[in-house]
Order: C-alpha cells, then structure tokens, then sequence
C-alpha cells in the first residue's frame, strides 16, 4: 500500500515520474499494489489521473480535501493522538496540511480491510500513516525524496530565505524513525539518511529508465530543448536561461531555435520568435528526437535530477549547472557538459550545436551511462531484496506458531 499527495499521473514533474515508474515496476514484478491519493489543498484528481492509473494499482483510493471525511466524528483520531510522542507543533502542523488527522482515519480502515505487508508513505510528512496499529505487521517505508533538513541551505544559494518545508535534523529524525526502512534518490543522500537515523536501512532506489533510441534523422538543426515543471527553482532557472543565456546562444548560433516544454511555460515569458513556449505536448518523445542538445537551466536544487538523466536516457547532448550531476557523480564521470557562468553554458551549447563529432560522442556516452547505472533491476533491487526478506521472516514466524 502507497499513500502519497503527489498525483503520479500523467508524469510530468520528477516526484510523479518516480512513483510512477515505482508503481509500474512493483506490478510488473507481481505485487499487488494499493494506492490511497489525497492531493494537497483544493487540488482535484482528474478522470485522466484515475484512468491512467487503472492499469498499474490494483485498488486505488481518492480522498478530496473539500468534502466532509467519512470517518470524521466524535471517534476519530486527533492531531494530538497522532503526534503524542513528537511534541512538536510546527511538525504537527506541517503534517496536518498532507496527512489530517480524519485522513489517517480513512488510511486505517483501508489498511484493515487489505492488510498490507507493505506500507510505504511518499515523503516524511505522510510518515503518521505508518504509526497506525493497522500497519504494526507491515514493512514500513518512507520514500524521503529529499532530505528537508538539507533544504534550506541550498535554497538560500537562490535568495530564497524561507523554505516552508525546511525541517532541522532533529524534526526529520523524529520523522524518519517511523519507518523500518527509507528510500533515498541518491546516494549522496543514502550517506547522510544513514548518519541521521543510523537504525534504520537507507536503501538507495534512485530511478529507473529504459533507454530511447532517437531516430537521427528527425534531429532538427540547431534545436534546443528545455523540458522543466512549474517549481520555483524550474521557474527561474527557465526565466534566467530565456532573459542571459539563449541572446548569447543566436549571437553565435543565429539560426538555433528553443522548445520549452512543461508547466513551467505558465510562469516565464520571452518575446523572442526563436524561443517556443509550449507547455504541454502530446508526444514528448518527438520533441526529444527532433533535438539536438538538452538543456537543465535549474541552478540549484537537492535530489537526483530527473531531467538530466531524462536527457541521457535519449543519448542526447546535455548542458547543465553543476547541480545537475548531484547524485550521479559519485557513480562515474558524468556525460553533461558542465556550465559554470552564463558566458561557459552559452557557449558549451553552441560547441554542441556547431560540431557533429563532438556531439555524436555525447550522445553515445550518454547512453553508456545510463545503461550502466539506471537500468530496472539494479535501480530496485535493495528495496524488493528487503520487501522480499520480510515476506520470508513473516512466513518463518507464522511457522514456528
């Protein structure tokens, strides 16, 4: 059983490509999977999300914030019930905005009806579910995403000086410590999980990508493709690479055209008719085809970045800040031409643009890498290996009783 906020269908943004990706694996290898929805605020799940999702969960549960929960009453849970052992209002009230108490109800009798040996939680602030007695004899998991506590500090490189989920190491331990095992999305980040709660197995399940092979000769000359969600680091990054960096790319490249794909087309602008501001398209696969480099405009940010390995997945030439190799460095050299300053990433992506040979060893590099690091089996083989053994010590104890 997955409880998440995060709707994984369609997937656009990285968080709804991984648990989708997650989703479809775990069936292929004939799990039985249970999903419980419940979006955050006033964000309706569409008939395409319920649909789409039809075929790869063998139940699925849609919770609305905007209608009165079935359980609610004089017998439900509270917050304070909830959290007794925390004693920490900001992480009840930040826990209250993606798992309310009446929520934690609903997850309880779903669990009780199904009986999951499996209970995982999409991020630390879904983590109450797996307080419940209703999951005691279940393998309990969070999939942490990101490391809160680390958040702020790299956020503030962006000027932002409030990050509304920051947590301090402490909070985020209190948290952690309700799984039996954590998910981390890189292994940067499975170090510092196994220094923050060294009693609990930080698993590195990062991402799992099949590799594309583009037909070379829909490549259009001289595109450039950005392929980026509505978040606030995609945002600016978008918004500076269109306002710096691209008038410096047509001084060199006058006939290079940009496509800019996703959501993150509702929020920048650019009155330039080389530049293409498309939102979203119905083959995303074209769109990679017909491109010749990829582009990361995103300066900062924590986790594994999806776009990049997105990008080599399609063997495709790939210009990127620094932060785009977080998480994949400390597998090998990563294939991405590596931008320090507006100047460096205009003019990588004009080498790219101007010099077949060199970009036809990016794409070939690309795909060698990723057929290493992020093929399926590899990518989730600790997390079943551990789901697998407690399915074993299950049956072992039911045994000797």
């Amino acid at each position: 059983m997955m409880v998440t906020h995060v709707l994984p269908y369609p997937p656009a943004a990285g968080n709804e490509i991984r648990i989708f990706k997650m989703l479809r694996w775990l069936r292929k290898q004939g799990y039985g999977l249970t999903l419980v929805l419940k979006p955050l605020g006033d964000e309706e799940v569409s008939n395409e999300c319920i649909i789409g999702l039809r075929d790869v969960v063998d139940n699925l549960y849609v919770f609305d914030n905007r209608v009165l929960p079935r359980l609610a009453g004089p017998n439900a849970r509270t917050s304070a019930q909830i959290d007794s052992s925390l004693k920490d209002a900001r992480l009840t009230d930040l826990q209250d905005g993606f798992c309310p108490a009446w929520f934690v109800d609903e997850v309880a009798a779903i669990a009780a009806e199904i009986g999951p040996d499996v209970v995982i939680a999409q991020y630390v602030f879904m983590s109450r579910i797996l307080t419940l007695p209703e999951c005691a004899n279940a393998l309990r998991v969070i999939d942490a995403h990101d490391l809160f506590c680390r958040k702020q500090a790299t956020v503030e490189q962006y000027g932002i000086k409030d990050y509304g989920l920051s947590l301090t190491d402490e909070q985020e331990r209190k948290l952690l410590l309700r799984a039996d095992a954590i998910l981390a999305i890189q292994r940067a980040e499975q170090i510092e999980l196994g220094k923050l709660v060294p009693e609990r197995d930080a698993l590195l399940t990062s991402f799992d990508l099949e590799i594309n092979h583009a037909d070379a000769a829909k490549q259009v000359p001289g595109r450039v493709l950005i392929v980026a969600s509505g978040n606030e680091f995609n945002v600016r990054g978008t918004q500076d690479f269109l306002s710096y960096t691209w008038p410096l790319v047509k001084m060199r490249n006058p006939s290079a055209q940009l496509h800019v794909i996703g959501r993150v087309c509702r929020e920048v602008w650019c009155d330039d008719p080389s530049v293409s501001l498309l939102g979203f398209v119905e083959n995303l696969d074209e769109e990679y085809e017909q491109a010749q480099v990829v582009v990361n405009p995103c300066r900062v940010g924590t986790g594994l970045k999806i776009k990049t390995i997105e990008a080599l997945a399609w063997g495709k030439a790939h210009v990127a800040w620094p932060s785009a190799a977080d998480g994949l460095r400390e597998l090998a050299e990563v294939p991405v031409l590596i931008a320090t300053d507006v100047v460096a990433f205009a003019n990588a992506i004009g080498e790219v643009l101007a010099d077949d040979a060199k970009r036809k060893a990016l794409e070939s590099d690309a795909h060698a890498f990723i057929a290493e690091y992020f093929e399926a089996s590899n990518v989730y083989k600790s997390f079943t290996d551990v789901i697998d053994n407690s399915r074993v010590l299950d049956t072992d104890e039911e045994n000797v009783e």
